[in-house]
């Protein structure tokens, strides 16, 4: 929190935006992560939802049960819970991922645009552990950064109207597997078949703000082993030491 940020405005009747700085970054986003937890632990009367995207939170109030004034109070005091609030401890997940081919059919385009190598390409981004920004859009979409400058190309000039569930793809500094066949613009590279989206499971969606995803490239064969497994399957052991150190695969999946 800084004397500048974060920032109130109302939105509508009955929500108010919360901004923090006009950034896409780790830091910024673990801000609005530390105020949604303080918002959830205290909500209070009148509080319905609280929806965190990349660096704003958006809290929906009934002002029938309380008003605009009095919720600007409860949001500094959320504000100064904020500051000591005690983020869970992230998961890591390694998904199984099958590269190019008619798996990932804009590898030749992301090739084009970055002048490197499939190889190269297949390198840097199953090397990068990406983090979950947030949850939103359609079917629980991990909102995914940051993509390595090196690999940064530009959205498709006109969104395919389908895209196979599992696919995964980038554009710009952010990247995703989309959990459900549903259109887009993004660059795909490759595909996991892990079940990102399991509406008979609570939660629906495996990922939370926080948590990091790595792309492991293997041969098709082995990807489609992973066909109707869920993403705790694949959940790996952090360090407590290191944030990036070695890690290994839990045995979770039946």
């Amino acid at each position: 929190m800084s004397a500048e940020w974060p920032k109130v405005r109302p939105a509508g009747d009955s929500a108010v935006l919360i901004e923090f700085e006009n950034r896409v970054a780790p830091e910024v986003n673990r801000l609005v992560r530390s105020l949604s937890l303080a918002v959830e632990s205290n909500p209070g009367p009148g509080i319905q939802e609280v929806m965190p995207a990349f660096r704003s939170l958006m809290v929906f109030y009934d002002p029938l049960a309380i008003e605009y004034e009095a919720l600007i109070e409860k949001i500094h005091r959320w504000e100064e819970l904020a500051r000591d609030a005690d983020l869970p401890r992230p998961n890591f997940f390694r998904l199984p991922t099958v590269y190019g081919g008619i798996h990932g059919p804009d590898l030749p385009r992301v090739c084009e645009a970055t002048r490197l190598s499939p190889e190269e390409v297949i390198q840097i981004f199953s090397q990068t552990r990406f983090i979950v920004y947030f949850i939103g859009f359609i079917c629980g979409l991990a909102y995914l950064g940051e993509v390595p400058s090196p690999l940064h190309t530009p959205r498709l000039p006109t969104p395919r109207t389908l895209v196979p569930g599992g696919s995964v793809g980038m554009a710009g500094p952010q990247a995703n597997a989309i959990a459900t066949d549903q259109p887009s613009g993004f660059n795909y590279i490759g595909r996991t078949f892990v079940t990102l989206y399991d509406p008979t499971a609570f939660p629906p969606a495996p990922f939370s703000a926080g948590d990091e995803i790595q792309f492991i490239p293997v041969l098709e064969e082995e990807a489609l082993k992973a066909r109707g497994k869920r993403a705790l399957g694949f959940l790996s052991k952090i360090s407590l030491t290191a944030e990036h150190a070695e890690s290994t695969y839990v045995g979770t999946e039946d």
